[in-house]
């Protein structure tokens, strides 16, 4: 196997790895690990990327704020 082959090889296996420990962190609407109780704050904004309105919880347990999208509510 030549060097173009194993640095093909490397990159790939490279992107495995990043895509196995990241796929958490970058997915919505996750499961937290910590479980605390999570309460919504008065804290809404429109993300600026998506348009969505965006609701700010806080976990008193742990100081954690987390960006939650807000559900549309039926008219």
């Amino acid at each position: 196997m030549g060097i173009v082959q194993w640095v093909v090889v490397a990159v790939v296996v490279i992107g495995i790895v990043i895509a196995v420990f990241g796929w958490d962190r970058y997915r919505g609407n996750r499961k937290t690990a910590s479980g605390g109780t999570w309460q919504p704050t008065g804290e809404v904004f429109v993300d600026p990327a998506s348009g969505q309105r965006m609701r700010v919880w806080y976990n008193p347990t742990t100081g954690q704020r987390e960006y939650r999208a807000e559900q549309e509510k039926p008219q």
